[in-house]
Order: C-alpha cells, then sequence, then structure tokens
C-alpha cells in the first residue's frame, strides 16, 4: 500500500456508475470486478482501494457518507477527525464514521457514530469539512480509545506542530470533574511527548505505563569514547531500549537475504558498541508491545522492576 491520498472526485455513487454502463451491486460479485464496494451506493475502482493505506480507506469512507449528507456538515470527531488531520492510531480503522452533534440533534445510522455533546466546538474546516481541533481529537481519543492509540496521536501531533501542550491542557481541563474519561485525558496532555518517532515507540511508552515500568527518556545519545554514534529510543540508568517495529530480518529473496543480512550485521555492531558502554540493551518488536506480555518479559528480564506506581513526569516544551 503506498497510502497516496484518496480524493473525493474518485468515489463514484451507484447512479454514476449506473449512467456509465455498468451494474455496480452484480459487478463487485465478479472475482474480476473492476470495483469496491465502500459502503452501499458508493464505489471506488478495485486497484486503487487496494493501493490504499487504512487511514486512506477511512477517508474515502468519510467522503463516500458525507457526500450523502445535506449541508450543514456535521463535524468529524474522534478517530473520523483523526483520520483528516493525518494522525496515527494503533489498531484497525473503523467501519463507522464519528461526528460530534448537539446534544438535541436527532437521527442515527449503522454507518454513523454520534457523540452528542452540550456544547459542539469551533471546527476546524478542511475544504468543505469541519473537523475538531488537533488538540481536541487527541483529547477526544483519550477519553474513549485506549491509552496507546491516544499517545500515539498526541505524540504525533505535538510533534508535526498541530498543537501544543498547553491546547491539549486547555481541552482536558475543561471536562468535567466527574467527566466521562477525564482521567485518561489528563493523563495524555501530561505524558504526550513530540520525542516519540513513531507509533511504535509511543505504542511501547503506553504499555511501560500500564506495566507500572519506571519512566524512560527518550531518543538517549549514545555516546563513547570516539563521540556520538546515534540514539537509543529508550533509556533508564544502564540500559538502553529499542523498539524494533519493522522486524527488518524478514526479507526473502536472494538480493532480500543480502539486505536483511547487512541490517544484521550494522545492528549487530551497535549493539555491541552500546554494551562496551557499559549498558545493556533490550530490544522488542511491534507484537511485543502490542500484546504486552513479550514487552514486559522483554523489560524484566533486563532488570526493571514494576512498582505499580505511575508517578511519571509530564512532558515540559
Amino acid at each position: 500500500m503506498t497510502g497516496e491520498p484518496i480524493k473525493e472526485s474518485e468515489i463514484a455513487s451507484a447512479a454514476e456508475l449506473l449512467h456509465r454502463g455498468l451494474i455496480p451491486w452484480r459487478d463487485v460479485r465478479r472475482p474480476d470486478s473492476l470495483l469496491r464496494r465502500i459502503r452501499p451506493g458508493d464505489y471506488v475502482d478495485a486497484d486503487r482501494w487496494a493501493d490504499l493505506h487504512p487511514i486512506e480507506r477511512h477517508r474515502a469512507l468519510i467522503f463516500a457518507t458525507l457526500q450523502r449528507m445535506r449541508e450543514p456538515l456535521p463535524m468529524l470527531s474522534h478517530v473520523s477527525a483523526a483520520a483528516a488531520w493525518g494522525m496515527p492510531i494503533i489498531g484497525a480503522w473503523p467501519q463507522r464514521v464519528e461526528v460530534l452533534m448537539d446534544s438535541a440533534a436527532a437521527g442515527s445510522s449503522a454507518l454513523i457514530r454520534r457523540h452528542r455533546v452540550r456544547n459542539v466546538p469551533e471546527p476546524v474546516m478542511f475544504g468543505r469539512i469541519p473537523v475538531t481541533s488537533a488538540a481536541r481529537t487527541v483529547i477526544d481519543l483519550a477519553r474513549t480509545c485506549d491509552l496507546a492509540t491516544a499517545f500515539a496521536a498526541g505524540d504525533w501531533a505535538l510533534r508535526s506542530g498541530l498543537c501544543t501542550s498547553d491546547e491539549l491542557a486547555d481541552e482536558a481541563l475543561a471536562i468535567p470533574r466527574r467527566g466521562y474519561g477525564r482521567k485518561a485525558a489528563l493523563t495524555v496532555h501530561l505524558l504526550a511527548d513530540p520525542r516519540a518517532e513513531s507509533p511504535g515507540e509511543s505504542l511501547s511508552r503506553a504499555r511501560m505505563y500500564e506495566g507500572g515500568f519506571p519512566q524512560p527518556e527518550l531518543q538517549v545519545d549514545l555516546i563513547d569514547s570516539a563521540g556520538t554514534f546515534g540514539r537509543g529510543d529508550f533509556g533508564w540508568k544502564g540500559l538502553i531500549g529499542e523498539f524494533d517495529g519493522e522486524r527488518k530480518y524478514r526479507a526473502t529473496g536472494d538480493a532480500g537475504d543480502v539486505v536483511s543480512e547487512t541490517i544484521v550485521i550494522k545492528e549487530k555492531k551497535r549493539e555491541d558498541r552500546v554494551r562496551r558502554t557499559g549498558k545493556d540493551v533490550a530490544r522488542w518488536c511491534w507484537t511485543d508491545a502490542l500484546y504486552r506480555r513479550g514487552l514486559y518479559e522483554v523489560l524484566t528480564a533486563a532488570g526493571l522492576t514494576r512498582s505499580g506506581n505511575r508517578e511519571w513526569r509530564p512532558y515540559r516544551q
């Protein structure tokens, strides 16, 4: 998947396809169909769909859904707002479009998840589509998704300059004291950190926090007598942690074997150099972090103790 952005103009309604002489609901049943159904009544080129990154597939669902709605359009929120902003999430993108509406608004739909609020915030406009602000989107995710998704979105938003820590604080503190998800929102506003360079690093940090491990330093300079030779993803006293999200060594075929072997050697030399400074190295992959147990075993084996007190220091810009 290339992730090339989907355009609203690429989505064709059943009426348009019928006008071209196609019967889309029949065509999509064929193994060699040139169409892919996004939602009932809306289609996209099958090859184009196969080429889309998952976030772009959700954007295609957004476009197809909003094309069928009257103006003024509802405000995209939560995961759908994250898709509009380009924020990463952890896990699969949903098959429903999420919108924010006034608590008095009526209506429901199997393809739209409506979040009703007393005060609808001022939107940010993406063309003709209203979207919750980046800070509001992160805090909404913190209230309704798991911590890993909120960290991934919050870290990315800060790193990309879409919002500031102060703006996250304003949104989190605006939640009533007994409001749903307020504790999670406050945690995310305090701990979201632009130094995390990938969703996998954000996921790992969320799992560390949930597991009661000591707070790591991020992007730790690796230094020996010859100078700086890189950065470690995570650092504790005497330990460097590395998230290996790609599992770079899985390439197949003759050329792939050469490339992967080169990477293995390079990483081994780097790791040996770290160890010669007197520090140990702990390494884990996406699956280890996603399902917790593998990551927890790696960190425990490396000597970290789970205390259960999550008194992590807030990130300061």
